[in-house]
């Protein structure tokens, strides 16, 4: 970088020299202020006047090509030049804050009047050294939330400026740091700015970015051939189907069965593929259809963009159709769902809550009155009203033969795991009992689950019941959670693991050991956790209200039964889930037993495509397909590798977002309305969890593997990814534990920087 050795207040009068655009300072030296202060305060105020001021540090150890210590000095804003003693001690403050006693400078710089917003720019991701320039910013005038780490910032991020629309608020900014990369011919540099609102770019500092010498860029022109690669598939699945409501489709991490939660947004092949196969492929759409809603098992749920697995949101959406609702009705909701999903991207993984209508409660009838009345007439949401009424009802008569299906599947893997059949035949028949009888069964359940928790969300938002009182109905239904945390207190260690030994954090992980085999690290103290026995009853005027509805609606069902399904729905949900794992975890104990007939170490096992598997059943000679099988593991771990140094949007509307896309602040689901203010847990590994005991625990996904946390009485959880009605929001919302649950990646990143947090869940804060 020309001019390299420059501080980093020299390099901002350098850069003012040649036109560009930075507000004005000037820069004092330490000793020289020790010597000289009466001075040097005067040159101050005649230099600034009654300008606002800002002293920042220029330390000579701050900036350079092999080390940086960017932010690690400290900055005092906001400063009036004739307020003598307060300029003084701030100067004093930024100097002692090096820690030095050499020479150090302090930049004096005036402060940007009228901001609209400011920010930090990298010109590459500093995460994953990626080469697509990052702006984090805020809207406001305050120009240090970015550089302080508060929470309430935006970003952007963007692969090729090509693509960003003249418009966009920062395409000036942008061309200006093609300039600076050309003046200062250096490509990775680290910039603070503040646009006023006459649309000026401020300049307030320029630094390099120091690249550590174990990390190494990923090339451009790698990372752009394979976005024009993925630009081709997203137009061709864009494209109209001929068997499909919908003139175009888009791609979530979170819209239907949550991959990005249970699986993560970089599985490997082994996880991957055993979800898709037990679940996304053709099992959702399978239960689905059974719950009465259209036949769409042709299609498959989730696609894959360089290993991030996305739901195909068109495929999704007709999904939800009832299968007797009208097709110009139909057709004319698709347009209105896909539009009011573009319209509100943050609502991506709540799409069940905030875009369709899948079921039918108290809230439908306002909720089309506000959303469908200009669109519809009345006798087409009559039909459309009808129909879900109808999905209702198919939910009260099918969810009894999906919990026939879970005591089959436990029955069954007990047979098949005591059986003396080999390893590949195994596997073969825990899958298909798997998808016959847990997963699809597991599928409906957590339908009912669903629409449990929506009727109970429309009895609060008809005022019938409080949140506090919907809460304390969660409360007190028994769950499987409670049972972990109650019987890891009762039983010995051998009875434990028998029942709950298959659990396992990451549920569809080979390489994640369940509780079984790392009992000492996620029970190693004794558990003070105590059930509470919460009664929960309805008040006369209560039933009343809710009676009445029934008999409006025609919805053939009593209060007592509407109970009694609301609360059975719950249990069951989690308590299927809890079984079909069971079987997840015998199909890793012979894959285990297989690996090491066959010299693949676990960790490899989980590069393996489980159709490779399944497809041994029928061979005779499995030794040499097991060859092939190896290198197979070995091509997927390329690319696996390759796939890392991609990175994509969580919500894909048009091919256009994998060049250039907002990651804003998803607005998470706040679990209680509790408030905790504690430190903050990290969950990274699972070898150390001391300590842990009423810390905010953050994980980026979950699944019951994780209900050992709850043993250990933690006082709140956060996660990156989770929806409204995922596996996490059910847990906490039981255990009345405060919990923001997918408060997405930007929010996450923010919070991990942080030692202590405040969460408050009533006024859905996290500060």
């Amino acid at each position: 970088m020309k001019n390299s050795n420059k501080t980093k207040g020299e390099t901002l009068i350098y850069l003012k020299k040649k036109k560009f655009n930075i507000p004005k300072l000037i820069i004092i030296d330490s000793l020289s202020f020790q010597k000289k202060e009466k001075k040097i305060i005067n040159k101050i105020k005649k230099n600034f006047h009654k300008d606002k001021i800002i002293i920042r540090s220029s330390s000579f150890s701050e900036d350079g090509l092999k080390k940086s210590n960017a932010g690690k000095f400290l900055s005092i804003p906001n400063i009036y030049p004739h307020q003598t003693q307060k300029l003084k001690d701030s100067i004093n403050k930024v100097i002692n804050s090096y820690n030095s006693k050499k020479n150090n400078q302090v930049i004096i710089q005036k402060m940007v009047k009228n901001v609209k917003l400011s920010g930090v720019c990298t010109t590459v991701d500093l995460h994953n050294y990626l080469p697509f320039t990052v702006i984090n910013y805020s809207i406001g005038n305050n120009t240090e939330i970015v550089t302080s780490g508060k929470e309430n910032t935006l970003s952007i991020n963007i692969a090729d400026k090509i693509y960003l629309k003249k418009n966009n608020k920062f395409f000036k900014f942008l061309k200006i740091i093609e300039k600076l990369i050309k003046f200062l011919k250096y490509k990775y540099l680290d910039i603070e700015f503040a646009i006023d609102k006459k649309n000026n770019v401020h300049l307030l500092q320029v630094r390099p970015v120091v690249i550590p010498k174990n990390k190494k860029i990923v090339s451009k022109n790698f990372y752009l051939a394979n976005l024009t690669r993925l630009k081709k598939k997203i137009v061709k699945l864009q494209e109209e189907n001929y068997d499909l409501l919908g003139s175009t489709s888009y791609f979530g991490v979170m819209a239907d069965w949550n991959p990005a939660e249970i699986i993560g947004t970089k599985p490997k092949q082994l996880a991957l593929s055993i979800y898709k196969e037990l679940i996304t492929d053709h099992v959702w759409s399978s239960n689905r259809y059974n719950y009465g809603f259209r036949n769409i098992n042709k299609h498959h749920l989730m696609t894959t963009f360089f290993g991030t697995p996305f739901v195909d949101i068109r495929v999704d959406f007709n999904s939800w159709m009832p299968k007797n609702l009208d097709n110009s009705i139909a057709t004319k909701l698709m347009e209105i769902y896909l539009k009011r999903l573009n319209k509100n991207k943050v609502y991506h993984d709540k799409v069940e809550f905030k875009i369709l209508y899948t079921c039918l409660t108290l809230s439908t009838d306002k909720r089309f009155a506000k959303e469908l009345k200009n669109n519809f007439s009345p006798k087409e949401l009559k039909k459309l009203k009808t129909s879900l009424i109808k999905i209702n009802q198919k939910a009260y008569e099918v969810s009894k033969e999906d919990l026939k299906k879970i005591e089959i599947l436990k029955k069954n893997v007990a047979k098949i795991s005591n059986s003396k059949m080999h390893e590949i035949n195994k596997i073969y028949y825990l899958v298909e009992e798997c998808k016959n009888n847990g997963t699809l069964a597991f599928a409906g359940l957590a339908r009912c689950g669903f629409i449990a928790i929506d009727i109970l969300n429309s009895f609060v938002e008809s005022k019938i019941i409080t949140t506090n009182q919907k809460n304390h109905f969660l409360n007190s239904i028994e769950n499987i959670a409670t049972d972990v945390n109650e019987n890891y207190k009762l039983l010995n260690k051998k009875k434990f693991i028998e029942k709950y030994g298959h659990l396992r954090p990451n549920t569809y992980d080979i390489t994640s050991l369940n509780y079984k085999e790392g009992y000492h690290i996620y029970f190693n103290k004794k558990s003070n956790f105590e059930k509470k026995n919460i009664v929960f009853k309805f008040s006369n005027q209560q039933k009343k209200i809710i009676k009445k509805y029934l008999i409006q609606k025609n919805l053939q069902i009593s209060f007592n039964d509407l109970v009694k399904f609301i609360r059975s729905s719950i249990y069951y949900r989690e308590y299927s889930k809890f079984i079909f794992t069971k079987c997840i975890d015998e199909i890793f104990k012979n894959l285990i037993l297989l690996g090491k007939k066959y010299d693949i170490k676990r960790d490899d096992l989980a590069f393996l495509n489980i159709h490779q598997i399944l497809e041994l059943h029928d061979q005779l000679d499995p030794i040499n397909v097991f060859k092939n099988i190896k290198k197979q593991i070995n091509q997927n771990k390329v690319s696996y590798k390759k796939n890392l140094q991609m990175q994509l949007p969580e919500i894909i509307t048009s091919w256009k977002d994998i060049y250039v896309y907002e990651k804003n602040l998803n607005i998470g689901n706040f679990i209680t309305q509790k408030k905790i203010h504690n430190n903050i847990y990290e969950l990274r590994k699972l070898t150390t969890l001391n300590n842990i005991k009423n810390k905010i625990v953050l994980i980026e996904s979950a699944d019951p593997g994780y209900d050992f946390l709850f043993s250990k009485k933690i006082g709140g959880l956060i996660t990156k990814f989770g929806g409204q009605n995922s596996h996490m929001s059910i847990r906490c919302s039981e255990l009345s534990i405060p919990a923001a649950i997918g408060i997405g990646e930007k929010r996450f990143e923010l919070l991990k920087q942080k030692n202590s947090i405040t969460l408050d869940c009533q006024n859905k804060k996290i500060y």
